[in-house]
């Protein structure tokens, strides 16, 4: 069988059988999981780190599923447990950053009337609050509020208790709108 039919047929496949494949080490298995999740993981990491290193973060996402694909948990879903590679990975570049003081991304201090942006300007500033954000609250945000996650997955992703992520989750909210509403939005 063609490899563009083997793919075709594994499709339809669910995330625990092709994950049994890749425990065997069948590439196409591990293909078909990255056309699956790539979009997913690359918003997180984007939303969490917001450059090229969200490339990376979701690269080493999948390498870190090739080589660990033994400990993934049937019972558990699969992109429970692919945000939580994700984060961790994300929460590595951040701390890296933190040593090294870069910069996240800084508020243009020219901005007086956010009405008068354009829609990419505004994501973009929506992007800067968000990144402006203690860690835990940014990554409860993403989770939520881009992701749609429920409050019980991002717990288990963030590895917080329920109340710790509903107390992360109102500071953030509160914290953006908080910033938004000084730009005048």
């Amino acid at each position: 069988m063609g490899v563009h039919k083997r793919i075709l047929s594994v499709n339809n496949t669910t995330d625990i059988e092709l994950m049994q494949q890749v425990v065997k080490g069948d590439e196409t298995a591990l293909r078909v999981l990255v056309e699956r999740y790539r979009g997913q993981l690359y918003r997180l990491a984007y939303g969490l780190l917001g450059d090229s290193a969200a490339d990376d973060a979701v690269q080493e996402t999948f390498i870190r599923l090739w080589t660990h694909a033994r400990r993934y948990n049937p019972r558990h879903s699969l992109v429970t447990w692919l945000y939580t590679l994700c984060c961790r990975r994300c929460y590595d570049e951040l701390r890296r950053r933190r040593r090294h003081r870069e910069a996240m991304m800084q508020m243009p201090d020219d901005i007086t009337d956010v009405n008068a942006l354009e829609a990419d300007e505004l994501l973009a500033l929506l992007r800067q609050v968000t990144a402006s954000l203690p860690t835990k609250q940014r990554i409860v945000y993403q989770l939520r509020e881009v992701e749609g996650l429920s409050a019980e997955e991002t717990a288990t992703v963030t590895r917080m208790s329920a109340e710790q992520v509903k107390a992360n989750l109102w500071a953030a909210r509160t914290t953006v709108k908080e910033k938004l509403t000084q730009y005048g939005v």
